[in-house]
């Protein structure tokens, strides 16, 4: 499955600890069927990013696979570069 970034947004947020990762950006995912929001792109000092989750009673609410992991982070980054964000449509009701 490919993963379809609809929302990102630029945050910069410093590191909570010594070589840890800098959250710089929140965005949304779709995976399949599922959407999911509130997730975390991070970047560590050697340059590496990492999608996270945030957290619910101190554990992460939402994990993936590694090779999915590894799509999506690589999709928000491009995102996060002005690529490709999904097309939305506001629906009408009646």
């Amino acid at each position: 499955m490919t993963p379809i970034i609809q929302t990102i947004e630029a945050v910069d947020r410093p590191p909570s600890a010594s070589g840890a990762g800098r959250t710089i950006a929140r965005f949304s995912v779709q995976v399949g069927d599922v959407r999911v929001n509130g997730l975390l792109l991070r970047e560590y000092p050697n340059g590496t990013r990492r999608t996270v989750s945030g957290n619910i009673g101190g554990h992460h609410a939402v994990t993936f696979r590694p090779e999915i992991a590894e799509k999506i982070t690589a999709a928000a980054s491009i995102a996060l570069q002005g690529g490709q964000l999904a097309k939305t449509s506001s629906r009408q009701t009646s």
